[in-house]
């Protein structure tokens, strides 16, 4: 009989969260870098729980709540978008290699990858839809802004004279 995919995952909890911690360490990835590295262990551990819970229910809605709201802290911290993505392309890489190497038929394995994928990839989209979110009503301000320093300044030039 092959294992469930929760069963694979959870054991390897700890594991998850300590490569996605050294993954998202990377040159490409500033503010995961600057983070204290108990705020950054704490963040791994709980992305990998939030991402098991998902697991375990066999739906995304943990995940993508949990990413919900991280996106909005991160976004607020001045993280990068493509940090973001790294963190939860991150988590799907060590995913993989534990459901690969479980190993049981070619379309159960790839049952489980596709979970493991189908998860992670609702987590993206959400990030997308929260960066989106920011990124308009960033620029709505912006917008308003020009207009309002454009009403500001009209009529300070002297009309020329004739």
């Amino acid at each position: 009989m092959q294992a469930a995919l929760p069963d694979l995952l959870a054991p390897r909890a700890a594991d998850l969260a300590a490569g996605l911690e050294r993954e998202i360490r990377s040159p490409d990835a500033p503010h995961y870098r600057g983070t204290a590295p108990d705020v950054l262990r704490a963040r791994c551990v709980r992305l990998v729980e939030a991402f098991l819970e998902s697991v375990r229910a066999g739906g995304p809605a943990a995940f993508v709540g949990y990413v919900r709201a991280i996106a909005e802290e991160r976004i607020a911290e001045g993280f990068f978008l493509a940090e973001m993505q790294q963190a939860l392309s991150a988590l799907e890489a060590q995913a993989w290699p534990v459901v690969v190497r479980a190993g049981g038929d070619v379309a159960e394995v790839a049952r489980r990858l596709a979970v493991v994928s189908g998860i992670v990839g609702r987590g993206k989209d959400e990030l997308a839809r929260v960066y989106l979110a920011h990124k308009e009503q960033a620029d709505s301000r912006a917008a308003l802004l020009e207009r309002r320093l454009a009403d500001l300044f009209k009529g300070t030039q002297a009309p020329p004279e004739g």
